[in-house]
Formats: C-alpha cells, sequence, structure tokens
C-alpha cells in the first residue's frame, strides 16, 4: 500500500462521479452510494437529492451532519491495483451563489441513474437540493490487490 499524492487524488476524484456517502442514523453508520460533482480548484463536493417526503438521508443529515465519503477505482490498465479516497466533513447546503458552481461541477462528472426516481413519490413532489461536502480530512492510497503486471 501507498499513499496517493495530492495531484493523485485529484484524478480519482475527477474520473469518479460515484462514491459511498456514509452517515449517522441514530448512532449507525448509514452507507449509500451518491452521484458527486468534483471541483477540484475549490475541493468542492456537491450532491444533490430530492427531499420534502422524510428521507433517510435528509433525516440523518439534520440530526449529524459529519459525514464520510469514499470514493474507488480499479486501474483499468492494471486490474490487479486499486485505489481508494476516503474523505470526512460536514455536509451542508450549498449557498445560493455558488450553485452555478455546483451544477457545472455536477455537470463535470457525476453519474446519475437513467432513470431518476425517488422511491414512487411523483417527480413533482419532490424538492431537489444541493449539499456540499466542507472538507475535513482527505485521504487517498493505493494497494495491490494480487502481484500487479
Amino acid at each position: 500500500m501507498r499513499e496517493l499524492s495530492a495531484d493523485e487524488i485529484d484524478g480519482v476524484l475527477t474520473r469518479n462521479g460515484v462514491g459511498v456517502l456514509a452517515l449517522i442514523d441514530d448512532g449507525q453508520p448509514y452507507a449509500v452510494p451518491m452521484s458527486f460533482g468534483y471541483d477540484g480548484s475549490e475541493m468542492m463536493f456537491p450532491m444533490q437529492w430530492g427531499t420534502g417526503y422524510g428521507g433517510r438521508k435528509e433525516q440523518c443529515v439534520e440530526s449529524n451532519s459529519n459525514v464520510c465519503f469514499t470514493v474507488y477505482e480499479q486501474d483499468p490498465d492494471d486490474p490487479g491495483v486499486w485505489r481508494s479516497v476516503v474523505i470526512t466533513g460536514e455536509l451542508h447546503e450549498i449557498d445560493e451563489e455558488k450553485t452555478q458552481q455546483a451544477y457545472a461541477s455536477l455537470a463535470a462528472n457525476a453519474e446519475f441513474a437513467p432513470e431518476l426516481g425517488v422511491w414512487g413519490v411523483p417527480f413533482d413532489e419532490v424538492e431537489l437540493r444541493l449539499f456540499g461536502l466542507s472538507l475535513g480530512d482527505c485521504v487517498g492510497r493505493e494497494f495491490p490487490t494480487q502481484t500487479s503486471t
């Protein structure tokens, strides 16, 4: 295993648009796949999700905004090598003046499911909100799962 440099961490976050967001739900971990945008100039991680229907993510963030976000990848040229970036910080609603930058970041590298649905709730009843991750700590590692070529 080896630590990734800041440039290598930037590469992992730029190449990928889905990670795993770990929240705290009544003292228990709750981890969900989450599409994200990435703006390396400010280490901005915008995430958009539907709220207004009492969703579990929304309830978790309201009770404790401390989170962990993990992005990982398998090297396409050497499948025996994996990289991961683990970010801890605090989720916050993105201010109106940063909305345009957040949407640009989402458009640049976020990955979305082909069918945008919110668990049977009619789309016109879903309030879409932008959340950002304030960076607390960011660590990247690379490790082989087998003898790489």
